[in-house]
């Protein structure tokens, strides 16, 4: 795949050469890497974008500087190929039958819609189904007992108590899958309470999805929507459920009822396309040993973010830089390669890939994961590196994933030798364990972590991270004029490096822990 030559003035500018990354300390060749790829010149990032291409071309230049080849017959670049959905801006039409008579709703005030694949015109009944999270291993499912073939799928977004973070996650992350297999032909989510904002920019939502439709998990979705809660008392008039009781049971996490609805919604919903590709970076690092070289260990970071403002014109600053939000991940992920091809000895073969569109949900690293790049081996782990948030001093870290599989083992050993140690999740609601591109790795069967810097909860620290995600995630603020710790980002990527070595010359094959519900492929086609 050949890209563009866009952006070349600044590529130009930054490309580096080993030998002058050697004789500054970690930190700075790290910081460096973060400015070429948050530079306003590439304006975001967005995956098919020409700012995405010139960071992409950085990053194979990086890799080949750091003593990697091309992965595959493609060279440094996997191409993949998306198709972005929009809803057409007029002729959109929503109704909702309730007795005899059908009532137009307002898209805004009533519900949003956002376009999907399989997006069409679509008049189905009907059904609620609580939380709408199938886990039979974990004792839940709330699709048992209901007919949904043809139906529309109501749910209340929110989290149900008793399960752990990973299954938590993974249950809301297929919650489709299972209702798509029981015939469902869309969902209609809405929230546990709160307020309601008729946004124009969020009344018509586009989405991203893989041209490979097997590799889809959205398929089949007609309509995808949310609803205003105050619809809510409406859509349950005759089957015995009041909304007020449904809030205040889902904020506590109890069992919510379940019944078929007496209303029906119509929906004339055209759409727009448009075919993009973007590449995966992919980088090998060959195994010395003739045993373990054909186990294949990924190290992963993405690539792409949000690219520029889309709503009325701003004054001043428009582009979403995506300095923590992955630029800072992406060059941990170049220094890690030029660190462990220096020190070479790498039983297992070392694969290096930086996806795109982790933005439009984990789709570059589930092309990958599927479709790996690579002529021989078996992919056995994943390290994952998606804004690790160096804020403070390095004191622990969170480790997504660390009780399913024996990759705690290396990482205990990396951490202790630093006097570290590994810290217990204080937001499991907020669901990380799914929210990168790991996630794709583990539903494959492939033992995998993810990571970023702990704090323990009551303390500046706390609040550090805490202010970042509520002042700068997904925000034009998340650009290179923010506060960063540089001690601790090199610490970081020092750690990174030696738990990579490890993996890689550790003398058995990782393993998922024999309780681990992710032992077993999930959701795969």
């Amino acid at each position: 795949m050949r890209l563009r030559t866009t952006c070349a003035a600044v590529i130009a500018t930054f490309v580096v050469s080993p030998d002058s990354l050697s004789a500054q300390q970690p930190a700075e060749a790290w910081w460096r890497h973060v400015q070429v790829l948050a530079h306003d010149s590439l304006k975001g990032r967005d995956m098919g974008s020409p700012g995405h291409e010139a960071a992409a071309r950085y990053v194979a230049e990086q890799f080949r500087l750091a003593g990697l080849t091309p992965a595959g017959t493609d060279g440094w670049y996997q191409p993949v190929r998306f198709i972005e959905v929009a809803m057409a801006k007029e002729g959109v039409a929503l109704a909702l039958r309730d007795g005899d008579a059908w009532t137009p709703l307002a898209v805004g005030r009533d519900l949003r819609v956002t376009a999907r694949l399989s997006t069409g015109n679509v008049e189905a009944p009907l059904v609620f189904a609580g939380y709408g999270i199938t886990l039979p291993q974990a004792g839940m499912d709330d699709l048992r007992g209901l007919d949904l073939r043809g139906k529309i799928v109501v749910y209340v977004n929110a989290n149900p108590k008793g399960l752990s973070a990973p299954l938590l996650a993974h249950g809301t992350r297929t919650r489709w899958a299972a209702m798509r297999q029981a015939g469902a032909v869309g969902v209609a989510a809405v929230g546990a309470g709160g307020s309601w904002v008729d946004n124009e920019n969020t009344r018509l939502g586009s989405s991203v999805s893989l041209a490979d439709t097997s590799l889809d998990d959205l398929g089949g979705q007609r309509i995808n929507s949310v609803l205003n809660p105050a619809l809510m008392p409406r859509l349950l008039v005759g089957s015995g459920i009041v909304w007020d009781s449904v809030v205040a049971v889902a904020r506590r996490g109890e069992p919510l009822p379940r019944a078929e609805l007496q209303v029906s919604l119509r929906a004339t919903l055209p759409t727009v396309r448009r075919d993009i590709v973007s590449p995966n970076v992919v980088g090998i690092l060959p195994g010395t040993d003739r045993t373990l070289r054909d186990e294949v260990v990924v190290l992963s970071a993405h690539l792409d973010h949000v690219g520029t403002f889309k709503g009325p014109v701003l004054t001043g600053d428009s582009i979403f830089n995506g300095t923590m939000d992955n630029a800072t991940g992406a060059a941990t992920l170049l220094e890690t390669a030029r660190t462990v091809s220096a020190r070479g000895g790498n039983k297992r073969t070392l694969l290096f890939v930086a996806v795109t569109a982790e933005e439009k949900g984990l789709l570059g690293s589930r092309y990958f994961a599927a479709r790996p790049s690579i002529t021989r081996g078996t992919i056995v782990a994943n390290l994952n590196t998606d804004m690790f948030l160096p804020l403070f001093p390095l004191e622990g870290l969170f480790v997504y994933g660390n009780d399913e599989s024996d990759l705690a083992d290396d990482v205990d050993g990396v951490v202790t030798a630093r006097g570290l140690r590994v810290l217990p999740d204080p937001e499991p609601q907020e669901m990380r364990f799914v929210r990168s591109d790991q996630y794709s790795f583990i539903r494959r069967g492939v033992p995998s972590l993810a990571f970023k810097l702990g704090y323990t909860p009551g303390t500046a620290n706390e609040k550090l991270f805490t202010g970042w995600v509520r002042e700068r995630y997904h925000k034009m603020s998340d650009d290179l004029a923010q506060p960063i710790d540089f001690e601790a980002a090199a610490g970081f990527n020092a750690l990174y490096a030696d738990l990579a070595l490890g993996v890689a010359n550790r003398k058995s094959r990782p393993a998922w822990r024999p309780n681990s519900f992710f032992a077993t492929p999930v959701i795969v086609p």
